[in-house]
């Protein structure tokens, strides 16, 4: 008998034991969540607004229904826009006007970062779409026009290329340019800018001697970086940061030279998803209201997006509302 009664009064608590710990089941979703704004939805750029909220999710995120903060794009990963590339150029040696020329030229189908990989691809020259190279020998940059690559959205993947050709000739320096500050951005029709490129680094830069075998752009090539060694496999020293640099050195009668800058591949259609300001974490009291301040004029569909969490999952749910502000 003691036993039994040992035995039941086992399984109570164990059973008390699974009830406090809910990690194992599914949570739910915050239907009590509820929010509000009172006493009107009108205001005026730069007025306060307060949005009242009832429940206590586990976390909150706030959704302004600014650019850049929709919260039915806050999964858009891919959406074809209009792509603008910039960079600065600038040429600092070599006899005007010179044989020697940079191209600008991009590529939907490359599929290796060497001699053999350039030849392999089919290569697009662009360098008329922009109306601002350098035109006299200096040290101060010159930055390009805004040259639209949106006929080039439809491909899975671009690279962009500079590729320099020098010609040998007696008493004749070769060109030596420096390239800084490439941005490529897509933008929506919504006002949403994406940066494709957005820093050195992410860029992915790498050169490709095909003639002469003198690499002479200072970033990395093919299987050597920064990250691993401190020249390339010409002597040169790897930049880590811009200006880029394309030096042929100071001799004359230099034999002839083809080098390419190459970008990493990037999908022009690529959108960085929206994004919202967590608000409330699991960790922090209950809230029970919210203040923010719209600077422009315009209608906003606002959303607090509520989580219940636990460790195998989560359940949201989704309270809209709509803000007008006037100027």
């Amino acid at each position: 008998m003691r036993r039994k009664i040992y035995s039941c009064c086992m399984l109570i608590a164990l059973l008390a034991a699974c009830r406090k710990d809910d990690s194992h089941y599914a949570p739910d979703t915050p239907d009590d969540f509820k929010v509000s704004v009172e006493p009107k939805t009108s205001y005026k750029a730069g007025d306060t607004v307060q949005f009242r909220l009832a429940g206590d999710p586990d976390m909150i995120v706030f959704y302004s229904g600014e650019f850049g903060k929709h919260y039915e794009y806050r999964e858009r990963t891919s959406e074809a826009g209009v792509s603008k590339l910039v960079f600065q150029a600038a040429m600092t040696q070599g006899v005007l006007p010179g044989l020697d020329t940079l191209q600008l030229l991009v590529s939907t189908d490359l599929k290796g970062y060497d001699a053999a990989g350039i030849a392999a691809a089919t290569w697009m020259n662009i360098t008329n779409r922009n109306s601002k190279w350098p035109t006299a020998l200096s040290a101060t940059f010159k930055t390009s026009d805004s040259i639209d690559l949106s006929d080039l959205n439809p491909a899975s993947q671009v690279n962009i290329a500079f590729r320099f050709t020098g010609k040998k000739v007696d008493m004749t320096q070769q060109r030596k340019w420096q390239i800084q500050n490439l941005s490529l951005t897509n933008r929506l029709a919504d006002g949403t800018s994406s940066p494709l490129f957005n820093s050195f680094a992410n860029t992915g830069w790498v050169e490709c001697d095909v003639k002469n075998n003198k690499k002479a752009w200072n970033v990395g090539e093919w299987n050597v970086s920064a990250s691993n060694s401190v020249n390339n496999s010409s002597g040169v020293a790897i930049r880590t940061a811009y200006p880029i640099t394309f030096d042929p050195g100071i001799d004359s009668a230099v034999d002839d030279n083809e080098d390419w800058l190459l970008t990493s591949a990037v999908d022009l259609k690529t959108v960085r998803p929206d994004a919202g300001a967590v608000i409330k974490t699991s960790t922090a009291l209950r809230l029970t209201s919210y203040n923010y301040i719209f600077k422009a004029p315009g209608i906003y569909n606002v959303v607090f997006w509520a989580v219940n969490a636990r460790v195998n999952g989560s359940a949201g749910v989704a309270r809209q509302v709509q803000i007008t502000v006037a100027p």
